[in-house]
């Protein structure tokens, strides 16, 4: 297949949905910079954003407590994060690093296996991945070529991440200012509450 043509079904397979992901220490903290300094949000924070869900680095299982808070500016996804313990993962090694903020960039995909397929032939490397309770995986992170500088994270856009996705969006399009940070202890507790 040619070269452009290779690229438009990278294109294609990620779709028009895009992320940015920043890691930082002090999830409030950062929550009040982006609510009350920058004017984003509302943010839904998931407590305990893994679940059920088991986290692998360098293919090996790690116990990663981390929350994960989500808005929108405009079409962009915002995605703070914070992991409270130090288990091994790409979040501890970029904290390790000397690093804080911006850390990662994601796509939902389409067709998943096949986006990540196109990913590691063009040079990028999986790193991290988060799996179902059955196995089956449904977060990628790559480490990837040097000129992109950051991460890169691919998901499966599953009907229930288009849900909530489609439901933080419009509470941001629609944000008064009031009420900025909204806490569920995962997605499937907001799902049950605020998309039912």
């Amino acid at each position: 297949m040619p070269p452009h043509q290779d690229l438009k079904t990278l294109r294609e397979l990620l779709g028009p949905d895009l992320q940015i992901s920043f890691v930082v220490k002090d999830l409030d903290a950062a929550l009040d910079l982006w609510t009350l300094q920058m004017g984003v949000g509302p943010f839904v924070v998931f407590e305990k954003s893994l679940g059920d869900r088991r986290f692998l680095h360098h293919g090996k299982v790690s116990d990663v407590q981390m929350s994960v808070a989500l808005s929108y500016r405009g079409e962009t996804q915002i995605e703070i994060i914070t992991q409270v313990n130090d288990a091994p993962s790409i979040y501890s090694e970029f904290f390790a690093s000397g690093r804080e903020g911006l850390q990662h960039i994601a796509f939902a995909a389409a067709d998943y296996e096949q986006a990540c397929r196109r990913f590691q032939a063009i040079g990028f490397k999986e790193v991290s991945a988060i799996h179902m309770p059955d196995g089956t995986k449904n977060v990628s992170y790559f480490q990837s070529p040097e000129s992109v500088g950051v991460v890169v994270e691919l998901v499966p856009m599953t009907p229930a991440r288009r849900t909530y996705y489609d439901r933080i969006k419009a509470l941001a399009a629609s944000w008064d200012g009031m009420d900025p940070v909204r806490r569920y202890r995962d997605s499937v507790e907001f799902l049950a509450k605020v998309c039912s």
